[in-house]
């Protein structure tokens, strides 16, 4: 008999076409292990279960060591208990390790803007993840005023050109003067 993560006179939420139902099944997707599976079930619960063969084959797992694992199935009432449950602490570890910008390509930027919506915490370290950062301390996120003149701004893939140099004395000029040295050497 499975577990249940609800209490059994709560009813089961129907209302899975909801924009907020998708985002969270979404993410639950995004976020599910190769031997976990999620299905919904006859009376509109969220079963999760793991399947322990494919878990034992692929990890290498004995057959002892294996019944000593709980691989009971749990139902939920909805994709996003099942998130909080399950993976939201691992999601907020993605969010810290994975570009803002290519969650938004994985997920979508609508399914992100609704569990942000409902979820404070998710939002905060995704809003902390996307702050500009002023490298150089001019005012100007996330780019570099090579020469603080602000006709020559550059982004952050172009630091190896001002070589990390915080003064206005920049790279640059000591390279123009180490060249003029090298052909007046020449000469």
């Amino acid at each position: 008999m499975s577990e249940k993560a609800f209490d059994k006179t709560e009813h089961v939420e129907r209302i899975r076409n909801t924009e907020n139902e998708m985002a969270y099944k979404k993410l639950c997707d995004f976020e599910k292990n190769y031997c976990e599976n999620i299905h919904e079930n006859s009376t509109g619960a969220i079963v999760y279960e793991v399947d322990s063969k494919r878990l034992a084959e692929l990890e290498n797992i004995s057959k002892d060591k294996l019944k000593e694992l709980d691989f009971s199935t749990v139902e939920y009432p909805s994709y996003e208990r099942l998130f909080n449950s399950k993976y939201k602490d691992k999601f907020l570890k993605n969010v810290a390790a994975i570009r803002p910008k290519e969650l938004e390509i994985k997920l979508g930027r609508d399914t992100l803007d609704q569990v942000m919506k409902k979820d404070q915490e998710i939002k905060l370290r995704y809003a902390e993840r996307r702050k500009e950062v002023d490298l150089d301390n001019d005012g100007v996120p996330d780019r570099i005023d090579i020469d603080d003149t602000k006709n020559r701004v550059q982004t952050v893939a172009d630091l190896n050109i001002v070589k990390n140099a915080t003064s206005k004395d920049t790279t640059r000029d000591h390279e123009k003067v180490r060249e003029r040295k090298k052909n007046d050497m020449e000469l």
